[in-house]
């Protein structure tokens, strides 16, 4: 049988498996992902990309080709309740567009977009920077080693099998994907909350709609009552309702012909010509994955974790989840970090993701009229900006950064109170660097960036023959000096350091050690850059 190697294999080519197969190409870490489908989904699935998403984007540069693919979404705005969409209207309103985006993020907007149009994006740039996306290929069997996963993949379309030797494994194969059970990790929460029908469709509904753009629509009648959605071409939409199987409902229910009615009762239009282009029955649930780590297996996206759709927060943690993971595994497949750096994963995602999904199923009950919004309640930009991880790897001055930070409900730190501490994603404000206008993020992505306060002139070539001695790649910038405020922002005070501190900043752009004053010492920061890595056990003391 055919073998072949790679040094990670991604398991599905949905909208998480194609963002992991980016930014592990973006990183220049080769990778094979194999997607038993024939090519990306022509169902819209998920929908809307929060601000922090599009900054993990732009790092990887596909933000500009996204927002333009979004732009005719621009004025779906509406959010509202009617009997059908030619019908009347029980309550309409705008959805209150964020008024704080701009001061926390470069982005400045959430972007209404969904799956099916953001991952022909994410597949074309990553065949660009040299990923191999094999689409119509199925895993069959999955063989972990001490040093290695075998995977046994067959071609759909030939029947031809053959073996891919992978030093790591990604699992992007949704919530129904085999791998998770295979590794035996069980899942827990709520359960599953509804049973689903997507009823994909064509119609002229430019009519029907009288100018309206809606982002959410729910439409209730003596026929019908779901959720419709519309794309920009105004011929394209989807129809969600709810099944019971407690009932003796069943997808096989929803013939072609059944769900056409469906559609022609929620747009109001009776003699409506309705072609009926996809249904697809699914799960809302509230599930995480006891873990997310087997071996060298890596759980990401609706495999680690379920959620209802309400706040749009599922595939936006999931591309998260990737994120975090191909910096981790370059530093590892490099030799930068020992192997030991990916069991940050679980210790990080994995809290982050349980959160996550309690605010999403706290939204369904608001939305769902079981009870008001309350304390519980985390601000929308906080669920996707203001998690805070807590593992062993990162450090506040002399301790754990695990003391409060100004967290709310289920500890989200509400994006404009993101202060440099460790953990945090690190501030945003626009700077000048080399002459041009930039955000601070602009500055993390590719490797670990060590911010000095402007007291650190004289220590900043040390600090790269430092690094560079040391074998970790690292950029250095003296506040003041390499980093220039821009509009009356004060970069020290952005980050909590003085003119003697510093700020270690992880390729993810999480601050991983602060030292508000000093700090800058060769052993101070041989110390950091050791923990951040996890090249030192977590218990064992390291100068700072």
């Amino acid at each position: 049988m055919y073998e072949e190697s790679t040094p990670v294999l991604i398991i599905g080519g949905g909208l998480v498996g194609l963002s992991a197969s980016l930014f592990l190409s973006w990183r220049g870490v080769p990778s094979v992902l194999v997607e038993r489908h024939p090519g990306t989904s022509v169902h819209p699935r998920a929908w809307g990309l929060y601000p922090r998403t599009l900054e993990l984007l732009r790092a990887a540069g596909v933000e500009k080709e996204v927002m333009a693919e979004s732009a005719g979404f621009a004025g779906h705005v509406l959010n509202g309740r009617v009997e059908s969409l030619a019908g009347a209207e029980i309550a309409v309103g705008r959805i209150p567009e964020p008024d704080d985006v701009g001061a926390i993020s470069p982005v400045e907007r959430i972007v209404s977009l969904s799956q099916d149009r953001v991952e022909p994006i994410l597949l074309e740039r990553a065949r660009r920077r040299g990923a191999d996306v094999r689409f119509g290929t199925e895993v069959l069997d999955l063989d972990p080693g001490e040093d290695g996963v075998a995977v046994r993949v067959r071609d759909r379309a030939t029947g031809r099998e053959s073996v891919l030797r992978a030093g790591y494994v990604i699992a992007a194969d949704g919530a129904h994907g085999a791998t998770r059970e295979r590794a035996g990790i069980g899942r827990r929460g709520r359960g599953v909350l509804r049973h689903q029908m997507s009823v994909l469709f064509d119609a002229d509904l430019a009519g029907p709609l009288r100018g309206r753009r809606f982002a959410v629509c729910q439409v209730a009648n003596d026929r019908v009552e779901g959720v419709l959605g519309h794309d920009d071409s105004l011929t394209r939409g989807t129809l969600i309702v709810t099944y019971r199987p407690e009932r003796g409902e069943s997808p096989g229910d929803f013939t072609e012909e059944r769900c056409a009615g469906l559609v022609r009762a929620a747009l109001g239009v009776p003699d409506a010509r309705v072609g009926v282009r996809q249904i697809l029955p699914w799960e809302m649930a509230a599930l995480t994955a006891e873990r997310f780590r087997w071996g060298r297996v890596f759980l990401a996206g609706d495999a680690a974790h379920l959620m209802p759709p309400v706040g749009g927060y599922g595939a936006n943690c999931g591309v998260q989840d990737a994120y975090d993971l191909a910096w981790k595994l370059e530093a590892v497949t490099e030799g930068t970090a020992p192997p030991e750096l990916l069991d940050t994963y679980d210790e990080e995602r994995r809290p982050v993701a349980e959160a996550t999904v309690r605010q999403a199923v706290a939204r369904l009950a608001v939305r769902s009229g079981r009870r008001p919004a309350g304390p519980d309640l985390a601000e929308p930009l906080a669920v996707t900006f203001g998690y805070r991880y807590r593992s062993s790897t990162v450090r506040d001055g002399d301790g754990p950064a695990h003391g409060d930070g100004g967290e709310g409900a289920d500890g989200f730190v509400h994006p404009a109170l993101l202060s440099g501490r460790p953990g945090t994603r690190a501030p945003h404000l626009w700077v000048r660097v080399d002459g041009a206008r930039v955000s601070t993020l602009d500055l993390f992505g590719p490797r670990p960036v060590l911010l000095a306060g402007s007291a650190g002139v004289e220590r900043a070539g040390d600090l790269r023959a430092l690094a560079e001695r040391l074998g970790v790649p690292l950029d250095v910038y003296v506040l003041g000096r390499d980093v220039l405020a821009q509009d009356g922002a004060d970069p020290h005070a952005a980050f909590g350091i003085g003119p003697q501190g510093m700020s270690l900043v992880r390729p993810d752009g999480f601050v991983s050690h602060r030292s508000p004053a000093g700090g800058l010492a060769d052993s101070a920061v041989a110390g950091a850059l050791a923990r951040m890595l996890r090249r030192v056990p977590v218990d064992v003391p390291t100068g700072l």
